[in-house]
């Protein structure tokens, strides 16, 4: 099968933090979510608000577009995420937390992950340095008073965590657009996104991407099984309020991760979101006719301006519900 995908090549660090006030850690790979709410302020940007509700509204109601979380490209080789009923009998098989794709598409039909490594399959972490494609650092800060610039009394100093991906290494996404038009401003919000940047604490230096042109752009040949039970989830995830959606969710293999935050708006009206708690990446479900999740407005209902939509869109790929015995 062939899927679209976009590759981002860092050009500073990133701040990727998975939850509200944690600034000492960062995650290591962009969720759907964070990606989708910084391509649609730069949608704005570049065609307004009215063009941009009904970017939202073809989302919703046709599924228009559709896109995964940013995994690790390192080497120019993509490293998808560990499908999570994958449950190794060896705890040092538990430590690896994506493969590359010759691996990953054997996960998809069954077979154990313990047996590809001894195999030799490419993980990560590796056994032999460099173990990741990624360096994570602390960094010491302050925070300063706003009016006079002096250190905060209390809490004004603190770690704050970066990654730092090598030369040879980023991130790529797929995406799966309905309308060809939707698609020519799809890649033009990316463009943009790539020079505002991605992730915490941009006005610090972290975030950007390299100038993404026509190589950033291409379609990948991924073998997907035929007559499978199962499917796989490469966004993060919020059902859809539908009878069979929620019912096979708890008969599947997930993970769940709150995702809070701040609102990013250009009416510079800083207020925390409502927060979800969403179905990670690498998640696996009974296949079902129309899985789709859903986007969420988190909007707190003392903001006015426009609604705050958290990105809970299905992202699917089939497989084996079970792992091979």
């Amino acid at each position: 099968m062939k899927l679209k995908y976009c590759k981002l090549i860092p050009a500073s660090s990133l701040h990727l933090g998975e939850r509200e006030l944690w600034r000492e850690g960062s995650s290591v790979f962009i969720h759907s979510d964070t990606l989708f709410s910084g391509l649609c302020h730069c949608y704005t940007l570049l065609y307004g608000e009215e063009e941009l509700e009904k970017f939202i509204t073809a989302i919703k109601n046709e599924n228009a577009v559709q896109i995964s979380s940013a995994f690790p490209l390192w080497d120019d080789n993509f490293y998808w995420p560990i499908p999570k009923n994958q449950i190794p009998e060896d705890k040092t098989a538990y430590k690896v937390k994506f493969i590359e794709q010759n691996g990953f598409e054997k996960l998809l039909v069954g077979e154990r992950l313990e047996n590809l490594i001894k195999a030799g399959i490419k993980i990560i972490p590796r056994n032999e340095k460099p173990h990741t494609p990624w360096k994570l650092d602390n960094i010491p800060r302050i925070s300063l008073n706003r009016f006079n610039n002096h250190p905060l009394e209390e809490g004004g100093f603190f770690h704050l965590g970066r990654i730092t991906y090598h030369k040879s290494a980023g991130f790529f996404f797929l995406y799966n657009i309905q309308e060809s038009s939707f698609e020519i401003r799809f890649k033009a919000a990316l463009r943009l996104l790539a020079a505002e940047g991605i992730g915490g604490y941009r006005s610090c230096g972290n975030g950007q991407m390299k100038i993404l042109d026509q190589n950033s752009f291409g379609t990948i040949n991924l073998n997907l099984p035929q007559n499978t039970d199962g499917e796989l989830n490469l966004s993060l995830y919020y059902p859809a309020r539908q009878i069979e959606e929620i019912k096979t969710v708890k008969a599947g293999y997930y993970e769940l991760l709150e995702r809070k935050g701040y609102i990013y708006s250009p009416y510079g009206i800083t207020l925390r979101r409502r927060s979800l708690r969403m179905i990670t990446e690498g998640s696996v479900f009974p296949a079902i006719t129309n899985r789709t999740g859903s986007l969420e407005n988190v909007k707190p209902d003392i903001f006015k301006n426009h609604s705050i939509y958290r990105y809970g869109l299905f992202f699917g790929l089939p497989c084996k519900k079970e792992v091979n015995p």
